[in-house]
């Protein structure tokens, strides 16, 4: 066999090595995309989409829009206006969004029947920050300073879901919560939650039932336990009080 020969069969060879080296990486991305059991959501982007949103929401609660806007603490104009707007001048605000998302206990950005992927709605609890969130009444300030006392690692957090409603935490309520105590069965925790194709992460309140974190909610109805393996489903503190900034 001439020299010429051997370098163009070693250059076939190499060639059909490379092409199936990338087959099976293609083959192992496939496999990962499709051993995902949760369906990528639609975000909404536009006024469009907004009010298809709370059409859904109305429709699967089965009110109308004047009794969505004043089951969800807000003026009943405040919807309707909107919704019956063809203009397309009129806005709606987050924070009516957000109304209506605690009070049906459906996210946002997600639409009634759909499972929200995690890292793609707003996280569930984040930690109380006095110069950007709301101001609470100064009693609970004084609740919080006085529950942490001297102690560190010992925060608040605003629960935003109804996750834990049979718990008996609620949208709005101010969980204090303790990032040196080792959870134990029972316990309330928080967690991060990440997706593993799109590695976003969305932070959590849950019941810890070894090896699980639960949901218990009523309105939003069973949830998926998430395995505790502190890669995927981290735990990063666990209830120690609990405040309710009610009248």
């Amino acid at each position: 066999m001439s020299e010429k020969s051997s370098t163009a069969n070693h250059l076939a060879a190499r060639s059909l090595i490379v092409i199936s080296e990338f087959a099976d990486y293609a083959r192992q991305l496939c496999v990962r995309v499709l051993a995902s059991s949760q369906p990528i959501v639609r975000i909404m982007a536009v006024q469009h989409d907004t009010k298809e949103w709370i059409l859904a929401v109305a429709r699967y609660m089965n009110l109308s829009f004047s009794e969505l806007a004043l089951n969800s603490g807000l003026a009943a104009s405040t919807v309707t206006r909107y919704m019956n707007d063809k203009s397309g001048k009129l806005s709606v605000t987050e924070r009516t969004l957000e109304a209506i998302a605690v009070y049906s206990g459906i996210p946002k950005n997600v639409f009634p029947g759909q499972r929200r992927l995690p890292g793609f709605g707003e996280s569930e609890t984040v930690p109380y920050d006095d110069k950007q969130d709301e101001r609470l009444p100064d009693w609970v300030l004084a609740a919080i300073a006085a529950h942490k006392g001297n102690r560190n690692g010992i925060e608040p957090w605003l629960m935003k879901s109804w996750a834990l409603d049979q718990l008996g935490i609620l949208p709005g309520d101010v969980l204090m919560i303790d990032q040196n105590r080792r959870p134990k069965a029972g316990d309330i925790v928080v967690a991060q939650l990440t997706d593993l194709v799109s590695q976003r992460t969305e932070t959590v309140m849950r019941r810890f039932d070894p090896p699980f974190i639960t949901t218990h909610s009523s309105k939003m109805g069973p949830g998926r336990p998430e395995t505790v393996d502190d890669d995927r489903v981290i735990i990063m503190g666990v209830e120690c009080g609990v405040i309710r900034p009610r009248h």
